[in-house]
């Protein structure tokens, strides 16, 4: 059985568009946990709302509802509920690509010696689908894959749950760990989720990548410092005052420029 995990907070706009990308999936041997916040809005409505359905389709629903101390303990607290063999986190606001998603990834795989399946994952930026610059050899350097596109042991992640010292950066520390003690990674060679670049990791540049240095050092990583830090900081704010105060249009250019650089290619829905 495998265990999707949504953690939510004030996503009644689009809560439904990820509960219902869980709903559709053809591979129903899983549970659905959805871990809301206390929002303020009408998210639990919305939420509550589906139980019904998961119900007639013979999926296990729970809700877990309450105030948690950020994304990461929220993530924590759905685990200690989960019971599946691999656990996904598909948040509020994301979803999956495809309806068959879980199927292509589970069915009739033997899976016995992976501890990590990842895929790829679709950003959409700009009314524009680009897959999620997917490195798995460069894990020490940066995010190797989006963590939407990951399932994992739940063993893994109750023996090594999400620390609550990194509030942007938690995911990429747990798959650091999970490298440095040797867990076998797999790709699934799937396309998983679709999500979208206004994330909180992909706005606040200066404090995700001050984040990362704190995190490259608890794992004993190299760090720049002195020059080659003021110098990478200096660029960060150049680059977030451009998204914050540039007109759509030329950030729009900008990306494009960016992406034919990184050789970030589109994705296809058409061939899908």
């Amino acid at each position: 059985m495998i265990t999707i995990i949504t953690v939510c907070f004030n996503e009644e706009n689009r809560i439904d568009e990820t509960i219902r990308s869980v709903y559709e999936q053809s591979y129903t041997d899983m549970e659905y946990i959805v871990k809301e916040g206390a929002s303020a809005d009408g998210t639990l409505d919305r939420v509550m709302k589906w139980e019904e359905a998961f119900s007639k389709k013979g999926i296990p629903f729970k809700v877990i509802s309450g105030s948690d101390k950020g994304i990461y303990d929220a993530m924590n607290q759905a685990v200690q509920a989960a019971e599946g063999t691999f656990v996904n986190f598909m948040n509020g606001g994301d979803s999956f690509l495809t309806p068959d998603v879980l199927w292509k990834i589970f069915k009739d795989r033997d899976l016995s010696s992976v501890d990590l399946l990842y895929g790829d994952t679709v950003e959409e930026e700009f009314g524009e689908l680009h897959y999620f610059r997917k490195c798995p050899g460069l894990i020490t350097e940066r995010m190797p894959f989006s963590h939407q596109s990951v399932f994992v042991r739940r063993e893994l992640l109750l023996k090594h749950p999400f620390r609550m010292e990194f509030s942007i950066a938690a995911d990429y520390d747990f798959l650091l760990t999970l490298h440095e003690k040797g867990c076998v990674f797999k790709d699934s060679g799937v396309a998983v989720a679709r999500v979208s670049k206004d994330g909180t990791s992909s706005v606040r540049l200066k404090d995700t990548y001050l984040e990362t240095l704190k995190l490259r050092r608890s794992h004993s990583l190299p760090v720049p410092e002195g020059a080659s830090l003021r110098k990478k900081l200096f660029i960060l704010d150049l680059k977030q005052f451009g998204m914050d105060h540039f007109p759509k249009a030329l950030k729009y250019l900008i990306r494009k420029v960016q992406r034919k650089l990184r050789g970030q290619k589109r994705y296809d829905v058409q061939n899908t």
